[in-house]
């Protein structure tokens, strides 16, 4: 989805069943679900958002898909792209574009735990808290630059779907407020710091 905060435009890329940033509220053009029935696109849909659709599947290629997608994305001039779930590696050429501006979510304090397993890996390892990271995006997994960090306590009981329900609830309302104080105050990163005037 897409939002105007102050002068920014925002590109919201989707892939979660929780909705992400769609369920701020945030409103505007939408973005490139990687299979059917994102409940993001959903709600965009709902609201009479513009949204496209660009999956991997309909390009000859990974780095065709990445240019397709990057592509896509600049007709919108968006000032943030934010990645809600989307779980896909972004290549060369979206990264060479928009480097700076994408961010992206990790269920882990990163930079613990990266990857696709976060939440198992904290619970196999014993930790006894976990999160969620609001981070930029470059061209590692998971290592960009940190933006915001929320903690969640790990309980005796927890397995992984149930702890990954309490990360995702603080993961979103993390994600809106970051969403909302970049769009609105601006930042800048030096090295691996980012700073919110």
């Amino acid at each position: 989805m897409w939002g105007a905060w102050g002068t920014s435009r925002v590109a919201v890329r989707g892939g979660g069943a929780g909705g992400g940033a769609g369920a701020s509220g945030a409103a505007g053009p939408a973005a490139p679900p990687p299979r059917d029935g994102i409940v993001g696109l959903e709600r965009a849909e709902r609201a009479g958002l513009p949204v496209f659709v660009c999956r991997v599947k309909d390009h000859a290629d990974r780095a065709a898909w990445d240019r397709a997608l990057a592509e896509a994305v600049a007709a919108y001039e968006p000032d943030l792209v934010v990645s809600a779930g989307f779980m896909k590696i972004l290549g060369a050429e979206f990264l060479a574009r928009y480097g700076g501006r994408i961010i992206n979510t990790h269920p882990a304090l990163l930079p613990s735990f990266p990857g696709a397993h976060g939440v198992r890996e904290a619970l196999a390892y014993g930790a006894k808290v976990t999160g969620c990271t609001v981070h930029f995006v470059d061209d590692g997994v998971d290592t960009g630059p940190v933006i915001a960090q929320g903690v969640v306590e790990i309980r005796d009981e927890d397995d992984e779907s149930a702890l990954h329900e309490r990360i995702k609830e603080v993961e979103r309302k993390l994600l809106v407020e970051v969403v909302g104080l970049l769009a609105r105050h601006g930042y800048r990163i030096e090295g691996r710091k980012v700073l919110i005037p």
